[in-house]
């Protein structure tokens, strides 16, 4: 499958400075992204409606996917998200 311009990766480091986006992912590269991330300790939410039961979409109107990667901060007892993939359908 070729680099499909449509997926991304937003990880959200602990600093600023640790923050990166990755564009052009293949549908493969998210799949192993996620299995990647799932090993390490997060826990993939993936959402496709808004709260009010809205299929999500992109300004332009393309149907949205979105993959929020979170990781649990157990000594606090919290949930942070840590990393976002977006998959644009077309």
């Amino acid at each position: 499958m070729p680099r499909d311009a449509l997926i991304s990766h937003r990880y959200f480091g602990w600093t600023p400075d640790t923050d990166y986006e990755t564009v052009g992912l293949s549908l493969e590269e998210a799949q192993r992204l996620i299995g990647a991330n799932t090993l390490a300790g997060f826990e993939p939410f993936v959402y496709t409606q808004t709260p009010a039961g809205e299929q999500l979409r992109t300004r332009d109107g393309q149907l949205l996917t979105v993959v929020a990667l979170h990781r649990s901060a157990f000594r606090r007892g919290e949930s942070a998200v840590r990393g976002v993939i977006e998959i644009e359908q077309v």
